[in-house]
């Protein structure tokens, strides 16, 4: 088995689903998902062509937990497949608790589900 190294594609998709842990250049990005798609036009043309996700092992450290002074990993990537799908983030203060709302923290675990406004994204997008 060779081994391969693993990095997100950011000019063209190469086919492939790629998560791994490396560090992020934008401040505070906890992690970053970056899709390939066709996501106007009629539902039934939409599709997702790949996604790559990044999460940063650099300036975080990882918990499965809810571990207090980590981030979650189910809590981060729950909210990271939600952009795998071609949701976006949500940025009110009335939307803290969905899972798209942009902001988490240490120790969070609520994102680990979908609420009904990430439901309700997802059924208006597919």
């Amino acid at each position: 088995m060779s081994e391969e190294t693993l990095f997100a594609d950011e000019t063209a998709p190469d086919g492939k689903n790629e998560v791994l842990f490396a560090d992020i250049d934008s401040p505070d990005a906890i992690a970053v998902t970056i899709i390939w798609g066709i996501f106007s036009g009629p539902t039934y043309k939409r599709k997702i062509v790949e996604w790559d996700q990044v999460y940063d092992d650099v300036d975080f450290n990882w918990s499965s937990s809810g571990e207090a002074g980590k981030m979650d990993f189910e809590n981060i990537a729950t909210h990271e497949l939600g952009h795998s799908m071609g949701m976006g983030d949500l940025y009110k203060s009335y939307c803290s608790e969905q899972t798209m709302y942009v902001y988490a923290d240490y120790g969070e675990t609520k994102k680990q589900t979908l609420e009904a406004g990430d439901i309700t994204g997802i059924n208006i997008l597919y």
